[in-house]
């Protein structure tokens, strides 16, 4: 990887994917913003059997949230969850694998970009360390970021930091002390011509400098990068020890920091970090993790100071901020030094590629204005999310339970919806305690603890942001609702496909894409019947073959066909209910018999 400005793009999904033989047995990835599509990428790319993110198929989708269920966990900023304007039947699942860190930005933010990946491959381990600016979203801005491999042998070194943020940054993600050992007795594998010499950390509401001195005795040139800037920012970034360093910011940011003495302002367009994907879009052209021709928008944070043929690099989530460099924002940040000249110049020439900011003409003050609209709105949202919100079943229906103070409800027109429904927007006016979300309880399938906000400017509603928010919820068996919101997406239709392929480890829905609408299910072949095409001894052969793949996938489908009988009990069509409900009475007594023969643990 280098920092040339086409077709030299890394995939993170790719970069964490497991290899063949491998599983995933826990991962904690860490983001200021979140598009739970861009989450829904990484269930697949982790659990999945495709090479690309969103082409999985529809058992392909199933297998995946099976495979990841109860081992990843996505830590966000509070009240920064993109609002998804598709996908929204599936999203439901991934409310368990999500947590919002409540940090209130008016003070600080949950800034880290991290992915922490543990796999198995028969009694062997590994783990994998990405740290950089990449959100979970479907940006394709400019980022940087560093992989980590753990490995034994030749080319390996101790990284002690990695434990030692895991126990510290990531201390919330509950990580076995089975697994925190392993991580501080690990050897990692760097990129070639990358030694990590220390990894920095900072958790919210903490003070810690990221740069602390030179990095280099007498260093003779430097660059940075960074979208967003300040004066006491500018300052830490001259203790690196460049005078003249040339920076790579937008245009905005320059305009209100410059002119400063030791930095040359170049710049390029401004970040895009919380862009939704499009998963349509994806499908069409299959090359990487998210595949819009790269914009050229700058997000990443790095400085760089060279002397000779050394350089040091500081690449992360922080910003040349006093809240990014200083705090007391989170964030985490590697300090590699790089004896790969490729790589370095690549870096130099990305820098001066911008154009410099004197030779722009700059008439900002319409977009610091929005700026300044925007800022004064998520205050207020920041004010807001101070509050507390819980979903309750009444007998009229589901509720949202709000407790926020009157005043904070008087600044701005807040509304919240069902999940499922976006556009069925209630007021939360000032003095409310309870918004009726629904009229009726939803059903099982449908239950789930995200909820969609919006808050909107009073003097002007244009102006305005919505966002997906988990919340407590009360009464809600989540094992048992996620098995009944895939019995309604793998429906009637894909129902046999399912047990086929649960039965002989073959995918019968290859062909398709889990987005594709469901078709209808078709007039059934008479001769087409379960208890013709399995029998008690081609099972017993299937297990004999592998019995521990046999027993993996069947594992638990008593409890699936149970989930099954409530999704197809609710169908309208009075034929398509009866012969749903017809191959669920067929399929038990043989899946009965297959468990008793074996000895499978429900």
């Amino acid at each position: 990887m280098t920092f040339g400005r086409k077709d030299d793009r890394v995939s993170i999904f790719d970069a964490l994917r497991p290899r063949a033989g491998q599983m995933v047995t826990r991962a904690i990835v860490t983001t200021y913003s979140l598009d739970l599509v861009a989450m829904l990428g990484l269930v697949l790319a982790l659990g999945g059997d495709s090479e690309a993110e969103f082409e999985a198929s529809p058992l392909g989708l199933v297998k995946a949230f099976d495979s990841m269920r109860g081992k990843l966990l996505v830590l966000h900023q509070l009240g920064r969850v993109v609002a998804p304007s598709a996908h929204r039947s599936v999203l439901p699942l991934l409310d368990t694998m999500v947590r919002a860190v409540a940090a209130n930005e008016r003070r600080e933010s949950w800034h880290p970009k991290l992915a922490l990946v543990r796999y198995e491959s028969g009694k062997a381990s590994e783990w994998r360390f990405w740290i950089g600016s990449r959100n979970l979203t479907g940006s394709t801005d400019r980022d940087a970021g560093l992989l980590l491999v753990s490995a034994k042998g030749k080319g390996t070194r101790k990284v002690p930091d990695v434990a030692g943020l895991a126990e510290d940054l990531l201390a919330g993600a509950g990580l076995s002390p089975a697994h925190l050992a392993e991580l501080k007795a690990a050897g990692w594998s760097a990129p070639p011509g990358v030694v990590v010499r220390s990894l920095r950390w900072r958790s919210n509401g903490e003070t810690r400098e990221f740069i602390d001195g030179p990095f280099l005795a007498r260093a003779d040139r430097g660059c940075a990068v960074s979208p967003f800037i300040d004066r006491r920012g500018l300052a830490e970034l001259l203790k690196a020890g460049v005078k003249g360093l040339p920076l790579l910011t937008t245009e905005l940011a320059g305009a209100k920091c410059g002119p400063c003495d030791g930095v040359t302002f170049h710049v390029d367009a401004a970040p895009e970090p919380a862009a939704t994907v499009s998963v349509e879009q994806q499908q069409d052209e299959v090359v990487g993790e998210f595949n819009d021709p790269p914009s050229t928008g700058v997000h990443a944070k790095l400085v760089a100071i060279s002397k000779g043929d050394r350089t040091i690099l500081m690449l992360g989530s922080a910003n040349l901020t006093r809240r990014g460099l200083v705090g007391p924002n989170a964030e985490a940040v590697a300090m590699v030094e790089i004896d790969e000249p490729r790589i370095v110049d690549s870096l130099y020439g990305f820098v001066q590629g911008g154009i410099e900011l004197k030779d722009v003409e700059t008439d900002v003050s319409a977009e610091q204005e929005k700026e300044n609209t925007k800022r004064e709105l998520d205050e207020v949202i920041s004010r807001f999310l101070d509050g507390r919100f819980r979903l309750v079943s009444k007998p009229d229906g589901l509720h949202l339970e709000v407790d926020v103070a009157a005043e904070v409800l008087g600044l701005a027109q807040f509304a919240a919806s069902p999940f499922l429904d976006s556009d069925a927007w209630m007021p939360i006016p000032p003095g409310s305690r309870s918004v009726r979300l629904l009229a009726n309880q939803p059903v099982l399938s449908e239950q789930t603890a995200l909820v969609n906000f919006k808050a909107a400017r009073l003097q002007d509603p244009e102006v305005s942001r919505e966002w997906v928010q988990t919340v407590g919820i009360d009464g809600v068996d989540f094992d048992r609702r996620d098995r009944a919101l895939l019995a309604r997406y793998v429906g009637a239709a894909r129902f046999r496909d399912w047990l086929r392929s649960l039965l002989d480890g073959v995918d019968r829905t290859g062909g398709g894409r889990w987005s594709d609408p469901v078709a209808e299910a078709g007039p059934r072949d008479p001769g087409d019947q379960l208890s013709r095409i399995f029998t008690l001894e081609t099972m017993l052969a299937a297990w004999a073959r592998d019995h521990k793949a046999f027993e993996s996938r069947v594992s638990g489908m008593m409890e699936m066909l149970e989930s099954f009988n409530e999704v197809f009990a609710q169908i309208e069509d009075d034929g398509e209910r009866e012969a749903a409900l017809a191959d669920l009475d067929e399929v038990r007594p043989f899946l009965r018999a297959v468990h008793d023969a074996i000895g499978i643990t429900a």
